[in-house]
């Protein structure tokens, strides 16, 4: 339940998501989307994120898996390094 109601406290929680609806969902909060490259696709989240903070959640997932941020014009992209 705590999970359903988290966006009401600007809140995502992720258990065991996989990183393309963790993205999804973050990028319905966002003015900045995240993009993810195939090849990280499958990789799992689980944290609770802010809201609308996708340059912090983008950060820490790739911290999480080694991957790199890449910054484009209309988005952020979780690519491999």
């Amino acid at each position: 339940m705590d999970q359903v109601l988290a966006w009401k406290r600007g809140e995502a929680v992720f258990d065991n998501a996989s990183l393309l609806e963790a993205v999804a969902e973050m990028n319905r909060y966002s003015q900045t989307p995240v993009s993810v490259d195939a090849r990280a696709a499958d990789l799992r989240v689980s944290g609770l994120f802010k809201t609308g903070d996708s340059a912090g959640f983008a950060q820490a997932v790739a911290n999480l898996h080694g991957l790199a941020v890449q910054e484009h014009a209309d988005r952020l992209e979780l690519a491999p390094k």
